[in-house]
């Protein structure tokens, strides 16, 4: 019966050695030609949101087993109209403003991943980023329309004598360029299945469109909202915002 026994812990050690390794062995990441997308989870504010603050959609493709192809894109529209206005009485007046506005957004880089475990993949890579956004904004005071490109506009009225109101930009037409270098990890719970977290160190440039404004109706010639052009420039180090959430296919 000991004899028994003592068989029977032995062939369950052996089992549980060779199951450690065979584990050991296998890996849970994405191998070459896999496509790797994510989404972002906050725990704080219980959402989930695209992969980053710029709201882009982002896929990678591994080109080898340790290397893979960054691509984040991001397009969107706004568009609004107010109209406003007092009809009745004999000085009726009606106003309206209408605003668009595009951004469009492109991402492009590459990732070198590290040995770390069969779950654990640390990497490094970088990206170069290329963005712009395009505004305009059409008044019509009664008979007069101005129409305004590169910028966004609103009026602040001061109730303070002498009383008089001032153009104020809420919104300005750029292209912004920049380079980052990323550094990160993707931890797999299971087979293509990753959680992951990103931090960057990047400089990015950008360049705002001078406003245009045509002003038609009153026989008035167009007047610039603002003149010169403006730049900013800045480099750092950012946190790609909550836990990343992934898959690969």
């Amino acid at each position: 019966m000991k004899k028994t026994l003592f068989s029977i812990a032995l062939a369950i050690a052996a089992l549980s050695v060779h199951a450690q390794d065979t584990d050991s062995l296998k890996t849970f990441k994405p191998v070459k030609g896999s496509f790797v997308t994510e989404l972002n989870f906050n725990p704080f504010k219980g959402n989930l949101s695209l992969n980053n603050s710029l709201n882009q959609i982002k896929v990678r493709y591994f080109a080898d087993n340790d290397l893979a192809i960054r691509f984040g894109f991001h397009i969107s529209s706004r568009d609004s109209v107010l109209n406003s206005g007092t009809p009745y009485g004999t000085q009726s007046t009606f106003s309206k403003s209408e605003r668009k506005s595009t951004t469009f957004a492109l991402n492009l880089g590459f990732e070198k991943h590290f040995k770390g475990t069969s779950r654990l993949s640390p990497y490094l890579g970088a990206d170069v980023v290329f963005s712009k956004r395009s505004s305009s904004q059409k008044l019509v005071n009664n008979q007069v329309t101005t129409e305004i490109t590169n910028a966004w506009t609103q009026e602040i009225y001061i109730n303070q004598p002498p009383y008089y109101a001032i153009q104020q930009i809420t919104e300005e037409a750029y292209s912004r360029y920049g380079i980052t270098a990323v550094a990160g990890f993707d931890f797999y719970l299971a087979r293509n299945f990753f959680l992951g977290y990103e931090f960057n160190l990047g400089y990015m440039k950008t360049d705002y469109k001078f406003p245009e404004v045509k002003v038609t109706g009153n026989n008035q010639p167009a007047q610039p909202v603002m003149e010169g052009t403006r730049q900013s420039s800045g480099f750092g180090t950012s946190l790609t915002n909550g836990i990343r959430v992934g898959y690969a296919f």
